[in-house]
């Protein structure tokens, strides 16, 4: 498909110093004073989608849906699963009820034109002017459907990976839409992909919870005993994500066997049996376990000084934000294989093979100051960038389409 010609990016260019300016000595800028200048007047419906079964994209999502509909009261912002798209469809429905998987990726290719009507059945409920997608795979149907209900409508896909692995899994030139890429890898892709420069724009990092980029909590003493902690030994943070992983029981027997004086705060996701194992397992140190939490964790990582996890992008990211130093338990697939790389290169983090390997390598996380050197030089303002450049695309859009 030929992209439009588009003056986006000379646009950004001129107004860079207004959108992206950061006070140095107000590190957390309010997204008021950070974007003023490019204030977006008109009403419009902004839909968010999202995928359930992975925690990175729906923390992304519930995250824009906040910065969003800070910056701009006047608008609908809302988020969608993206299986409510595909509940209109008898046949791809039940596929993509259960997760992303091989027989997913055949709907860019079968679902066709009267697939497209169904499924574009959706946008009844809530008419888009902006589709924002940080859901994989998808994208070539969802953006799609909307077009068939708003020919008008911009359609934006932020990839929550630091790089696409599978072919198509992100980028899909055969379909109009912006893509804000986290890194130097992705915006590559992207180009080898075949999309056009000024469709593709480069962010400094994944979007997580504005509240991430608060300060450490000045009572951090009062809040761990709160939870039964003991102020005087160091905290950890135990999450693995939104399905839990069987993994954690290994790591807080581990984590027992070598350390006395620790914490630990354990998040199990919806894994109700791991639950009930750390619930009644006997742990020689003080222990906060808590089921799944429908908002991300984002206040018990600040109380923590290390956190231990899954090496998936927005693990990593809610990582950098808060400052927290990262160990991740070494992937057993070819999925994450970029972000460990990434990890060990910016040495942000530590990448261990096994439970014994990660409670081994706790000391050195907490003790050594390059850790959070290296978390301070990656941090980024991403969730502020990405809401700028929404609104310059709808700005830009809405004036072309005047101009027509």
């Amino acid at each position: 498909m030929a992209f439009p010609a588009n003056n986006l990016r000379k646009n950004l260019h001129k107004k860079s110093e207004v959108l992206f300016l950061i006070d140095i000595h107000n590190p957390v800028p309010n997204i008021y004073q950070l974007m003023q200048a490019a204030s977006m007047k008109a009403a419009r419906n902004i839909a968010i989608v999202y995928a359930e079964s992975a925690s990175a994209s729906r923390s992304a999502a519930v995250a824009l849906q906040k910065a969003l509909q800070l910056r701009q009261p006047q608008c609908q912002v809302r988020l969608v699963k993206i299986t409510s798209f595909f509940d209109y469809h008898r046949v791809f429905g039940p596929i993509v009820r259960t997760g992303m998987n091989r027989m997913s990726s055949l709907a860019h290719d079968l679902v066709g034109e009267k697939g497209i009507q169904k499924i574009a059945a959706y946008w009844k409920l809530f008419l888009p002017d902006i589709v924002i997608s940080v859901a994989p795979i998808f994208n070539p149907v969802l953006y799609r459907s909307a077009q068939l209900a708003n020919p008008a409508v911009q359609c934006i896909t932020i990839p929550v990976d630091l790089e696409e692995v599978g072919s198509r899994t992100w980028f899909t030139p055969s379909i109009k839409q912006y893509y804000l890429n986290a890194t130097d890898l992705l915006d590559k892709q992207a180009a080898e992909a075949g999309i056009p420069a000024d469709y593709r724009f480069r962010i400094s990092g994944l979007p997580v919870a504005e509240s991430a980029y608060e300060p450490r909590p000045r009572n951090r003493d009062w809040q761990l005993k709160a939870i039964g902690l003991n102020p005087a030994w160091p905290v950890g943070f135990i999450s693995f994500g939104i399905q839990g992983s069987p993994d954690i029981l290994q790591i807080t027997r581990a984590l027992a066997k070598q350390h006395q004086q620790l914490n630990l705060i354990i998040m199990c996701g919806k894994n109700k049996k791991l639950f009930r194992q750390l619930t009644t397992t006997k742990i020689p140190f003080p222990t906060a376990v808590y089921y799944y939490l429908p908002q991300t964790p984002v206040q018990y990582l600040q109380l923590a000084d290390f956190a231990i996890g899954k090496p998936g992008a927005m693990t990593i990211t809610e990582s950098l934000i808060t400052r927290t130093p990262l160990i991740v338990q070494k992937s057993k697939n070819a999925l994450h294989k970029g972000n460990e790389a990434w990890l060990t290169k910016t040495r942000t983090g530590i990448v261990s093979a096994t439970p014994a390997g990660i409670a081994a390598r706790v000391n050195e996380i907490i003790s050594n100051p390059s850790y959070k050197e290296q978390l301070a030089i990656h941090h980024h303002q991403a969730i502020y960038e990405i809401a700028a450049l929404i609104e310059q695309i709808a700005q830009l859009e809405q004036r072309m389409k005047k101009a027509a």
